[in-house]
């Protein structure tokens, strides 16, 4: 079974350009009665947040959401998407299949101007499995694909939750999770099936709420006695 988490901030234009269903739950923190309508036609979940910005805290709150309303089973998989990142490309199937097939725990969708893939080569049809021990760690959360049992995993070390709740601006939450499932031995992966409208990637540094957060980071990082590593190790593409 796949469910689907989609944080949304004033973006309702955006909420039918998302895959949808019963197991679609949408979080929404700036909420609009536009968007609360938009969901109960499609048939969405939805939860209204109390206060806008908090990343980790809205994808942990959805997160919670489906694992109390569904008790998804330990292999079942859960879709992360932002609301401004839909899919232009869609194809589920193929990416649990390789999940499945390579024991991928996570996979990283790109989006259609990302700048990983500078460095990182990502085949139309397959995976590139990723390092995430580094410093500056591949994992960006505007769309990734996590087996719950990997979940599971992250939040038994973590306290009960996925993201870090310590991050409470823009950034850095999804590439500390990255950490995290380097020390936790979790397979990322990175893929083209299913592809994301928009950019990711370099203009972190344009971002005041992103500078912020980098001292959560460095803070967290000592705080864990994570190793800082600058040279990834070799791509592998399955």
């Amino acid at each position: 079974m796949l469910y689907r988490v989609i944080l949304s901030h004033n973006q309702t234009e955006n909420i039918r350009k998302f895959p949808h269903d019963d197991h679609t739950v949408f979080v929404f923190d700036a909420p609009t009665a536009e968007d609360i309508k938009e969901c109960e036609a499609l048939g969405c979940r939805y939860v209204l947040m109390p206060s806008a910005g908090h990343r980790g805290m809205n994808r942990n709150t959805g997160l919670q959401f489906i694992l109390r309303e569904f008790s998804p089973d330990y292999n079942d998989y859960v879709e992360f998407f932002d609301g401004d990142r839909y899919p232009t490309e869609y194809n589920p199937e193929k990416v649990i299949n390789l999940m499945r097939t390579y024991s991928i725990d996570c996979m990283l969708y790109s989006c259609e101007h990302d700048a990983r893939h500078q460095k990182i080569f990502v085949p139309l049809s397959g995976a590139t499995v990723v390092d995430t021990g580094t410093l500056c760690n591949p994992f960006y959360s505007c769309g990734f694909c996590m087996r719950v049992g990997a979940i599971q995993d992250v939040m038994a070390y973590n306290h009960g939750f996925l993201f870090e709740p310590r991050f409470n601006k823009w950034g850095s939450e999804d590439q500390f999770l990255g950490l995290e499932c380097e020390h936790l031995h979790l397979c990322v992966a990175m893929t083209n099936e299913t592809l994301l409208n928009g950019k990711v990637g370099g203009d972190s540094d344009q971002h005041q709420d992103y500078r912020e957060s980098l001292q959560t980071y460095v803070d967290l990082i000592r705080e864990h006695d994570f190793p800082i590593r600058n040279k990834p190790r070799d791509f592998e593409v399955v």
